[in-house]
């Protein structure tokens, strides 16, 4: 009766385990993080010319304020923001992309025969990309720079903050702690990049970029961190790990 006993917990052991090995096969199967987040990253890298095409330096009296979407610069020189080639942009790219990523985890399930349910991801993407693109076009062409302290610039910048409030559910979708780690970080960095907290913490980022072009720096590094972030994923599933 004890050797039985002992058999059938072996048994129940190796049953298990092979469950549990199945059970992380099948999630490194359905999981294709790097896709996300190297498109993302193209993404938000291209929007610098929509930037540059809303914003013009123009002839103003900085002793009379900035109202009506001009924007005043230190050394007097005033930038006229105009949010909405940006804004357009940034609703038409997250809607292509979020489809273009729903096709690629559509392709991939039917290729492995196992999928993610990858819909709440692109449905919280798309409607965050939405409600922050207007919002930061809309906020832009009024000059909301009295409710919005870091200035139109960062205002501007905000939809790469919902970048990362979607990767956290597409974390929670592909059960993905590696994925759960990298948004955070990313979330941290695009709100630094919208200059959120920082007057508070005393950070600054100098450069000696002509104002029209003071969003750059933000882009580039919001975009190559998604950029890193998925080449580090695409190598981490090519092993296999």
């Amino acid at each position: 009766m004890t050797d039985g006993s002992a058999a059938s917990a072996d048994i129940a052991r190796q049953a298990l385990s092979t469950t549990r090995q199945l059970t992380r096969h099948v999630r490194h199967a359905q999981r294709g993080t790097w896709f996300p987040l190297v498109l993302l990253g193209l993404v938000a890298v291209a929007s610098a010319p929509f930037y540059r095409l809303g914003r013009h330096v123009v002839t103003c009296d900085p002793a009379l304020g900035a109202r009506g979407g001009v924007q005043i610069v230190e050394k007097g020189t005033c930038v006229q923001v105009v949010g909405w080639p940006a804004g357009v942009y940034w609703i038409l790219a997250f809607v292509l992309s979020y489809a273009a990523i729903a096709a690629f985890y559509a392709h991939r399930a039917r290729k492995r025969g196992v999928g993610a349910r990858v819909l709440p991801y692109v449905g919280s993407g798309v409607a965050a990309g939405l409600v922050f693109g207007i919002a930061s076009a809309w906020a832009q062409q009024l000059d909301l720079e009295d409710y919005f302290p870091s200035g139109p610039v960062a205002v501007g910048l905000v939809p790469l903050i919902s970048i990362g409030l979607a990767l956290f559910v597409l974390a929670r979708v592909e059960r993905n702690w590696p994925l759960l780690a990298f948004a955070t970080g990313y979330l941290v960095v695009a709100l630094l990049a919208c200059r959120m907290g920082t007057r508070s913490l005393g950070l600054s980022v100098g450069t000696n970029l002509p104002p029209t072009w003071g969003f750059l720096p933000a882009l580039v590094v919001a975009g190559g961190v998604l950029l890193l972030g998925g080449m580090g994923f695409a190598l981490t599933e090519r092993r296999g790990v």
